[in-house]
C-alpha cells in the first residue's frame, strides 16, 4: 500500500501505474510521445500504456455503458469523418491522428471512473515525488559542474540526457541555462513543459491545505521544483493561483499579506537576471537560432524529415489564429499537414500554441464545446476537492496551453473531461471529508 494521505491509501499497482502515465504525459523522449500519436516505429512504447490499462482494468473492472462517454465519442467520431472527407484523405496515416483523440478519450473515462477524485492528490503525490528526484539531480548537477560528463553517459533528448525517464538533465551547450545556471526539466522533455505538470498538483495542494507552509513538506518541494525551472509561465501562473487565494477570504489580514509579502516578492523574483534575460532573448536571435538549431538536429536525427523544429509561444499563436480564421468551422484537423501555415509558410516547423490550436483544429463548434466543457469540469473538480475557486483549474489549464498543447495528453485529458465523467458521489462538501475518504477507500478495496 502506498500512503497518499493520512486517510488514504492506495495498491501498489495502481499507484505504479499513474507513475508511468506521468511519465508518458511528461513526453521526455519521442518514445514516451507514442501514446499522442505515432503507430509507426518502434511498437513496444506505445503497447506499454495499453497493457498496463487492460491490466488495471481487469483489478478494477468498470461499465463503459456510460452514456456521455459515447455522446462525446460520437461527436468526436463524426467531426473526425468530416475533416477526413473535407481533404478527401481516410489514409491510414492520416486516420492515426483521430484514433489517439478516441483513444485519449478512452483512457481519461478509464482514469476518472477507476481512480475517481483519488486521481487529484495522487497525482500531486507523485509530481512530489518527480521533483525530489529533480531537486536532488539539479542539486548536484549545480554544485559539481564536472558531473555533466556522467550524465552524458545517458540517451541524449532534444536538450539534454535522459536519466532513466526520471530526470532529463539539461546541457548547457543546448541553451537551457541563464547565467551560470541549468535549468531543471524534472521528468520532461523542458523546463517550461515540467512547470505546468506541476501546476496542477500546487493546486490540488492548495484546495486541501490553504495557503500553509507549516507541516506542508509537498507544497514546498513542488515549490523549490518549480522555482528551479526558471520558467516564466510557471511563476506567473503559480503567483495568479496564489493571489486568487489570498484575496478570496477579502479580510485585513490576507490584503495585508497580499501587498506586503505576495507582491513584492513577485517583483523580486521578475527583477531577477534570468527573468530579464529571458525577457531580452525573444530579441536574441543568435540564441534562438543556435537553441532551434540543436532541437531540429535532434528531431530530424530521431523522426527525419516528420518534425524538425518549432515556433515560440506567442508566434505559434499569430499563425494558429490564421489558421482557425481560414478554416473556421471544421479546422484545419488534427493533421497539421492541413494547416495554411504547413501548406504556406514553412512544413519545417511546428505550432506550439495550445490555447488557439483547440479551436483552429477543431473549428468554432467543436472548440468551444471542448472549452465548454474545461470550464464544467472545473466546476466540478472544485467541488471535489473542496475548492472555493470554480474555474481555477480551468483557468490554470487554459493558461498553461498558451505555451503547451494540452488537450489529447494523458492525464492533461482527464482533468479536462472529468466533469463529464465523474461519480456525483465525489462531489462533496469540506466537512464530509473523512468519512468520504473512508467510504472510498473502502469501496476500492472491495
Amino acid at each position: 500500500m502506498i500512503k497518499i494521505l493520512n486517510n488514504l491509501y492506495y495498491p501498489l499497482y495502481e499507484y505504479l501505474y499513474l507513475f508511468v502515465m506521468v511519465i508518458y504525459m511528461a513526453q521526455m523522449t519521442p518514445d514516451t510521445g507514442r501514446m499522442v500519436g505515432g503507430l509507426s516505429g518502434n511498437p513496444i512504447p506505445f503497447l506499454i500504456p495499453i497493457v498496463l490499462t487492460v491490466i488495471l482494468l481487469l483489478r478494477n473492472p468498470i461499465s463503459f455503458a456510460h452514456n456521455k462517454l459515447w455522446i462525446l465519442t460520437g461527436i468526436m467520431a463524426g467531426w473526425s469523418v468530416l475533416v477526413c472527407y473535407k481533404f478527401h484523405d481516410f489514409s491510414t496515416a492520416n486516420l492515426s491522428y483521430y484514433f489517439f483523440l478516441i483513444y485519449a478519450i478512452l483512457i481519461a473515462f478509464i482514469h476518472i471512473r477507476i481512480y475517481g477524485r483519488d486521481l487529484f492528490p495522487i497525482f500531486e503525490h507523485i509530481m512530489v515525488v518527480f521533483s525530489a528526484i529533480s531537486l536532488v539531480l539539479w542539486g548536484v548537477a549545480i554544485i559539481i559542474p564536472g558531473i555533466d560528463t556522467a550524465f552524458r553517459l545517458f540517451p541524449e533528448t532534444s536538450f539534454g540526457n535522459n536519466v532513466l525517464y526520471l530526470f532529463n538533465w539539461m546541457d548547457p551547450a543546448k541553451g537551457q541555462i541563464y547565467g551560470s545556471l541549468i535549468r531543471n526539466a524534472g521528468c520532461s522533455w523542458e523546463p517550461g513543459r515540467f512547470a505546468i505538470m506541476l501546476i496542477p498538483a500546487i493546486l490540488t495542494n492548495l484546495s486541501r491545505e490553504g495557503i500553509s507552509f507549516r507541516g506542508n513538506t509537498r507544497i514546498i518541494i513542488l515549490l523549490l521544483a518549480l522555482a528551479s525551472t526558471m520558467s516564466t509561465t510557471g511563476y506567473s501562473i503559480t503567483f495568479l493561483i496564489y493571489a486568487i487565494f489570498w484575496l478570496n477570504e477579502f479580510n485585513i489580514r490576507s490584503v495585508l499579506t497580499f501587498l506586503f509579502i505576495a507582491l513584492p516578492l513577485a517583483v523580486a523574483i521578475n527583477s531577477l537576471d534570468f527573468m530579464g534575460d529571458k525577457i531580452m532573448e525573444k530579441n536574441n536571435f543568435e540564441g534562438l537560432t543556435r537553441e532551434r538549431i540543436h532541437n531540429i538536429n535532434y528531431n530530424a536525427k530521431e523522426h527525419g524529415d516528420k518534425y524538425l523544429g518549432s515556433f515560440d509561444r506567442f508566434e505559434s499563436a499569430y499563425f494558429e489564429w490564421i489558421n482557425f480564421r481560414q478554416d473556421p468551422v471544421l479546422g484545419y484537423s488534427r493533421n497539421i499537414d492541413y494547416s495554411w501555415f504547413r501548406q504556406n509558410i514553412s512544413k519545417n516547423f511546428m505550432l506550439t500554441g495550445g490555447a488557439v490550436k483547440i479551436l483552429s483544429q477543431y473549428g468554432i463548434l467543436v472548440g468551444v464545446f471542448l472549452y465548454i466543457l474545461l470550464f464544467y469540469s472545473s466546476h466540478k473538480i472544485s467541488q471535489t476537492s473542496w475548492c472555493q475557486h470554480k474555474f481555477a483549474f480551468a483557468i490554470i489549464l487554459l493558461l498553461s496551453s498558451v505555451s503547451y498543447a494540452i488537450f489529447c495528453v494523458p492525464i492533461f485529458t482527464a482533468f479536462w473531461l472529468y466533469g463529464l465523467f465523474c461519480y456525483e458521489e465525489d462531489m462533496v462538501l469540506a466537512d464530509d471529508t473523512d468519512d468520504i475518504d473512508e467510504n472510498v477507500n473502502n469501496n476500492f478495496y472491495n
